[in-house]
């Protein structure tokens, strides 16, 4: 990293912190390795072997912070490092850091609300839109995708990008996420700033599933992207213990069918779940945003290491 681009990275940082200071949002830190990977069997952990057993590095500090809110701490926002078992790429490096924020008494409409102030503030020319999964899904491959059967997203799969390797029949859940990575982001990148928001129920994650303004059952989730790199993800979070341990045990069962390496489920989350106040949430990729933002070509340029 230069000289210049370790200057620029301390202004955006106390530029962030000085907005959530007048937010009163309070800043907290959470260990960087933990009890309890994700379950998501798209993501995976480093883990680390101790005197008191596996521990592994955490993707995100979602849960963490999750004990922090259900303790009552208010609304509060994390900077820190993140890692993820996965190839190093242009946008991506194994450690990131990672801004992280919940704000109690927020649906996930007024968070990206907030999220929109603080991109004004760090860019004040900023052009930002939102569209929902389902307007662009309709724009670009002119399906509904939150009731399109599965045998008709694989033949969309199959005419527009081909056999993948590996996925002789892709679930719905696969095809729409191919469908998105293919056809979809690179036709966002002709914004600078776009909100995609509303994903199919199937992809809530910890997100609430609600209906949006047409009945549509959605899961209260959105990402943010800039001309088609996706910088964040943020959910209306869930907190009802019993829909997300179900959640968690039908990732587990996805992570057998991958061939993924079973992983243990975070108790102490669930349980704790009930005293969550009413929240959303959002991790946003620091390294990525600083990049997009400058202009820098590949992430190495923004990173220490």
């Amino acid at each position: 990293m230069s000289t210049k681009a370790l200057t620029i990275r301390a202004i955006y940082l106390k530029k962030i912190r000085q907005y959530f200071e007048q937010k009163h949002v309070l800043e907290v830190e959470t260990p960087l390795s933990y009890p309890y990977p994700v379950t998501d069997p798209y993501i995976d952990a480093f883990t680390i072997e101790t005197q008191s057993g596996i521990r592994f590095l955490q993707t995100s500090p979602e849960y963490a912070m999750k004990r922090l809110l259900a303790n009552s701490c208010g609304s509060i926002y994390q900077i820190c490092k993140a890692f993820r078992n996965d190839p190093k790429a242009q946008y991506h490096n194994h450690e990131f850091t990672m801004l992280e924020w919940y704000r109690v008494g927020l649906d996930d409409e007024k968070l990206r609300q907030e999220i929109m102030e603080m991109l004004l503030l760090l860019k004040p020319n900023a052009v930002i839109h939102s569209l929902s999964y389902g307007e662009v899904f309709m724009k670009v491959l002119d399906i509904n995708p939150h009731q399109a059967p599965q045998d008709q997203l694989q033949t969309l799969v199959k005419e527009k990008i081909g056999d993948i390797v590996g996925l002789a029949s892709p679930n719905m859940f696969e095809c729409l996420d191919l469908l998105f990575s293919h056809c979809i982001e690179p036709w966002l990148t002709q914004f600078q700033f776009v909100f995609i928001y509303n994903y199919p129920k199937m992809q809530a994650a910890l997100a609430r599933v609600m209906p949006d303004n047409s009945g549509e059952l959605v899961a209260k989730r959105f990402e943010l992207f800039y001309q088609g790199v996706e910088l964040a993800n943020g959910y209306y979070e869930l907190t009802n213990y019993q829909e997300q341990k179900r959640r968690f045990e039908n990732d587990l069962k996805s992570r057998a069918t991958l061939g993924k390496i079973a992983v243990p489920i975070d108790n102490d989350l669930l349980m704790c779940l009930d005293n969550i106040p009413e929240c959303s949430g959002v991790a946003l990729g620091l390294d990525r945003l600083i990049m997009c933002l400058e202009g820098f070509k590949r992430i190495d340029e923004v990173l220490y290491c």
